[in-house]
């Protein structure tokens, strides 16, 4: 039996010969997108022109032509309740199998499944792509152990949200889980990064949105029990009215979720409480702090989710839980700023945060990259 040191050795040698593998056939190694509306969104670029199958639970596409560096999206539909989606990318000519993976299986409605649901959550993995890679090969050691449905990124993917070069070490940096966890990401300001002009960053969207999704990159999921909210607070990318409109959609989802009775999370980058401001801090701390800490208090947020101080924090105010993820690849950050909610705090850690959810309690355990748990918080709701 494999001590879980031995199980990580182990994760890792078979990803690494995996990816070398994958590296010669794709730019971008296959990965999958949550869709709001259920299903996956499988992505991928070759290094090379190729006619290929696409099966998906065994429903097999015809041969088609894929041509080398075209960013694919490919709707995978929605899986049957309880059951797990098999995906493979198969060369037509010689039926070698290109890709292949076994994906989480669907969760039953709410009401029909007692099941333990399962996510994770990390924020900036800009810049450092061995230390992503530290966090990335912990995400996957999870889970192996606990197959997570979906992971959260806060934003602030990469450093320069306008360079290609930087998003495609992103997806090298992060190949330990970017294969077998459907992405739910939010956008950060270093996305944004380079870019001109309103709306989601040209490549942000490219990676990590599909043909029709909300101009801002805003998302909403209705799960098993719980409801998500992924929320752009880079205001300063927005025209005044917009921002307002944003604001008027999250009450009315909030709303919404509380005739539903059901609790919901709200992810986005920017921190409303914190130890580290900086001037762009500032400017969207005071907007978060004005506008949406009143709509949290007020429809009984359980939990918020954000990134960008490089600092892992957890604060709780009149309620609200409140986790800033420490770097899963940026640079760690030190303490600027006095913040009196907090209720625990770690500025050296890269760090993963499990989030579970069953019979209206949300689990959560924080790790640093060394496997170590650092904090942990149970919701009862």
């Amino acid at each position: 039996m494999f001590s879980k040191i031995g199980l990580a050795f182990l994760l890792l040698v078979i990803f690494s010969n995996l990816y070398a593998d994958s590296e010669v056939v794709f730019r971008v190694a296959p990965y999958t997108l949550k869709h709001t509306n259920g299903q996956l969104i499988l992505n991928f670029q070759l290094n090379s022109d190729k006619n290929l199958i696409i099966e998906d639970s065994n429903k097999s596409s015809k041969p088609s032509d894929y041509k080398k560096e075209h960013q694919y999206q490919i709707e995978l539909g929605i899986a049957d309740c309880d059951t797990i989606k098999e995906i493979r990318i198969v060369e037509a000519a010689t039926k070698s199998i290109l890709f292949s993976k076994s994906l989480p299986r669907k969760l039953c409605p709410y009401g029909k499944s007692t099941d333990d649901f399962v996510f994770g959550f990390i924020s900036d993995s800009q810049l450092n792509r061995d230390q992503h890679e530290n966090v990335a090969k912990l995400i996957a050691y999870h889970h192996s152990i606990e197959p997570l449905q979906f992971l959260i990124n806060g934003g602030d993917i990469v450093q320069n949200g306008n360079r290609e070069s930087e998003w495609l070490e992103y997806f090298k940096g992060g190949k330990a889980y970017l294969m077998d966890i459907p992405q739910i990401a939010a956008v950060g300001n270093h996305d944004y990064r380079g870019t001109i002009g309103l709306g989601l960053p040209k490549l942000f969207k490219q990676f990590l949105r599909w043909e029709g999704a909300e101009n801002y990159g805003n998302l909403f999921f209705d799960f098993p029990g719980f409801q998500l909210v992924v929320f752009n607070s880079n205001f300063i990318r927005m025209t005044t009215l917009e921002s307002v409109r944003l604001f008027g959609w999250l009450e009315t989802k909030m709303q919404e979720a509380q005739k539903m009775k059901k609790p919901l999370i709200l992810a986005t980058h920017f921190p409303v409480y914190s130890s580290s401001l900086n001037k762009i801090t500032s400017q969207s701390v005071i907007i978060l702090q004005n506008f949406l800490v009143p709509l949290l208090e007020k429809y009984k947020t359980p939990l918020v989710l954000s990134g960008h101080t490089h600092m892992y924090e957890r604060s709780l105010k009149d309620g609200v839980n409140y986790i800033v993820a420490g770097p899963a690849g940026g640079k760690p950050n030190t303490p600027s700023a006095n913040n009196p909610y907090v209720k625990y705090f770690d500025t050296n850690a890269r760090t993963f945060t499990k989030i579970k959810y069953s019979n209206k309690v949300f689990t959560i355990e924080t790790y640093n990259e060394q496997n170590i748990l650092l904090d942990n918080l149970i919701i009862n709701l």
